[in-house]
């Protein structure tokens, strides 16, 4: 949606969209509990009109979920718990830095 659209139609627009995914791996892994947590992170540091918490499907990492994507960007983070959580929503969503520590790297190309 374009940001004239979103001013067209009321709707304040977000600065950041968090996907959460909720694959059948990442499910099993905590992911269903980490969505709730991060919007409760959200609401606790006043982000609730910044930041738009948005659970998913699959997103193809599943050896290395929960998975959470953060746009714009993407910045993909993996491993993801509630300290994970905490950290992003502090110094991502609230700072404006990316967190190194929980970025998604993959395995590595041979």
């Amino acid at each position: 949606m374009s940001d004239d659209l979103f001013a067209e139609l009321g709707i304040p627009k977000s600065d950041y969209r968090v996907h959460v995914c909720l694959g059948p791996n990442c499910s099993l892994r905590g992911s269903k509990k980490l969505l709730e947590h991060l919007e409760e992170k959200v609401w606790e540091l006043g982000l609730q009109n910044k930041v738009e918490v948005i659970a998913t499907s699959c997103r193809d990492r599943c050896d290395y979920g929960p998975s959470v994507n953060v746009y714009p960007g993407p910045v993909l983070y993996n491993h993801v718990d509630e300290d994970a959580i905490d950290t992003i929503a502090i110094a991502h969503l609230l700072g404006g830095t990316v967190v190194d520590r929980y970025l998604f790297r993959g395995k590595p190309r041979r």
